[in-house]
């Protein structure tokens, strides 16, 4: 039983020989390539003096030499899946009677309803905007915003208004001063 008490230990991507590795190949498949380091970019951050953001970053990467005008909005984008792919539970379903032995999708693997999608981006009656996260029955969704707050937790279908399908890839315009860095 020693052997299960020893947690398997996974590299990070961000490992240093994995890092090493990284930049070898990057270097070898472009060699017109500049590479620069986050204590750097740090450095031509602060002359610029900008405060920390991605995107700050990326104009001190560029080698701009003085900001004009700041934005005020960040464009974001994401991949996501439509469909989870788990087709067990984590948790038998009606207390451990039933088995899934027949490996049959249960609900919470709906990815459309009544012309609905996951992740449309809907306005409900009162207003405000957000992407369907899930959906319960036939007639309830979930509403949340782009950061992942909830903007309603069950609002019926016939009280969304359709704005746009997103695909697989989110897109959304954030003001900078709720642009949150992850």
């Amino acid at each position: 039983m020693r052997y299960l008490s020893k947690k398997r230990q996974y590299h990070r991507l961000k490992m240093p020989h994995i890092m090493n590795m990284l930049r070898n190949r990057l270097l070898t498949a472009f060699p017109e390539a500049h590479f620069t380091y986050g204590y750097i970019t740090t450095v031509q951050r602060k002359k610029l003096g900008l405060a920390k953001a991605h995107y700050r970053d990326a104009v001190a990467i560029s080698g701009i030499q003085q900001i004009i005008e700041e934005p005020n909005s960040v464009v974001m984008f994401d991949q996501f899946r439509t469909k989870k792919r788990s087709l067990h539970e984590a948790t038998a379903r009606r207390g451990r009677k039933q088995k899934n032995a027949t490996q049959k999708r249960v609900k919470k693997n709906t990815k459309k309803v009544k012309g609905w999608c996951l992740n449309d981006y809907v306005r409900i009656s009162d207003g405000r905007c957000g992407f369907i996260t899930g959906f319960n029955g036939l007639w309830m969704a979930h509403i949340r915003d782009r950061q992942g707050g909830l903007v309603k937790k069950l609002v019926s279908l016939t009280k969304l208004a359709f704005l746009h399908h997103t695909g697989t890839w989110r897109c959304t315009t954030l003001p900078t001063d709720v642009y949150d860095m992850q």
